[in-house]
């Protein structure tokens, strides 16, 4: 029995986003969606789908799962995995439908084979996953009609090979749903969410209280580990850069900064990715110990942040994204610098990576209930060098933004 417990999204609001699906199911004339999600272990890739429609998000999902949205009856969730699972799922999940499938990834637990009484090996005829969804629609009686997928891009060749083999109605060109739902975020998700950015918070003070000359890279970021980890995180990764003597140009930025000693006058960048009920948070600190930076690196730190503070104040709902990136090239301009790569964040939430993405030519427009990760990258001049002290957690709000992890942003000096 699905027992909920503190930061926990209730099943009425799970239940609509079945609903929301559902009506784009009937008007786009399928039969079905089905929501793919990659193992959650693949932490940088599309993992969020599942979890956002079954509340089966967490750290132990190792499998690949779908859930199937008819047109007609009730959601199924699909698992390539074998018989305990269905317990654990039960115990987090309100899919009362649950599903064991084989796995046509040979590395995978396929629960195609069972022993016999005579403890003999033995096969059973299990369902692949798109026999079984064949199958779930012709039970429903909407069988005929192609099927939608949200989260193919993640899918492995295998898999889609086999729906495409077993579909027996075929496989219609979507717009992902799935996805645009994620993008808009509810009050209940919003309360997860500044927690984890709480949790984020709360590891960068360890980072000022660790942070000494001759402390270890390692030592430090796994200090920080510590502290989001005892504060709940599902997952924690402090990646720490440094510049030696705070030479941004000599300085080796992201090659082992953990396997060294830090002393004083380093300029150090910490990246702070951490997870907690599912939900993510991206963000950057930097600073120096003992000494201050020098005229080089401290005009291009200083540059960085404004540029970030330019963007953040010009966000609003119903600017388009590519506006907010103009405003940010502008502004990294009247400084000497260019933003590089043309990307200045993306969202975030039960993916390191989701819809909006803050790309040049994006034609989408900020909304309420956006969150993403900003993190303007400048060019030094004459180098292929960046510099990115600076990452913050945006939430769109009626009147404008507000952002969500509260520790300074301005560079530190311990």
């Amino acid at each position: 029995m699905w027992a909920k417990s503190e930061h926990e999204i209730p099943e009425s609001q799970f239940q609509q986003r079945i609903a929301r699906v559902r009506e784009f199911v009937i008007q786009q004339g399928l039969s079905c969606v089905v929501a793919y999600s990659a193992p959650k272990v693949h932490q940088w890739g599309q993992t969020g789908h599942v979890g956002y429609l079954t509340n089966w998000s967490n750290l132990d999902r190792i499998t690949d799962t779908m859930v199937v949205i008819p047109r007609e009856g009730e959601p199924v969730l699909l698992v390539a995995g074998v018989e305990y699972m269905l317990e654990q799922i039960s115990e987090v999940s309100w899919i009362r439908d649950v599903r064991l499938v084989g796995s046509p990834d040979l590395r995978a637990i396929s629960s195609s084979y069972t022993p016999n009484i005579a403890g003999e090996e033995a096969s059973t005829e299990t369902r692949s996953f798109g026999k079984e969804i064949n199958h779930i629609l012709k039970d429903n009686g909407c069988d005929g009609l192609p099927i939608g997928i949200s989260g193919i891009e993640s899918m492995p060749v295998t898999i889609y090979r086999d729906l495409t083999s077993s579909i027996e109605s075929g496989i219609a060109e979507i717009d992902d749903i799935v996805a645009k739902l994620r993008q808009i975020k509810t009050p209940e998700e919003m309360t997860i969410i500044k927690k984890v950015a709480a949790i984020s918070d709360l590891s960068y003070q360890t980072m000022i209280e660790e942070l000494e000359d001759g402390v270890w890279g390692y030592e430090l970021t796994a200090e920080m580990d510590r502290t989001a980890k005892r504060s709940g995180a599902d997952f924690v990764y402090h990646c720490m850069h440094t510049a030696p003597g705070g030479d941004l140009l000599a300085g080796k930025l992201s090659i082992k900064a953990h396997d060294c000693r830090l002393h004083k006058g380093d300029y150090i960048n910490v990246n702070a990715y951490v997870v907690y009920k599912g939900y993510w948070i991206q963000s950057d600190r930097a600073g120096t110990i003992g000494k201050r930076l020098g005229s080089v690196a401290s005009e291009a730190v200083d540059a960085n942040l404004r540029v970030q503070d330019n963007v953040i104040e010009a966000i609003k709902p119903g600017l388009p994204i590519k506006e907010l990136i103009r405003i940010g090239d502008e502004a990294a301009e009247r400084f000497g610098y260019r933003i590089q790569g043309g990307r200045i964040g993306h969202g975030q939430g039960l993916d390191y990576s989701e819809q909006p993405f803050l790309i040049a030519g994006s034609e989408k427009i900020l909304t309420p209930g956006n969150v993403f990760v900003l993190h303007v990258c400048l060019e030094i001049p004459g180098t292929n060098i960046l510099i990115n002290p600076i990452a913050d957690l945006c939430h769109v709000t009626k009147d404008g933004v507000e952002v969500l992890n509260k520790f300074p942003r301005e560079v530190f000096h311990v």
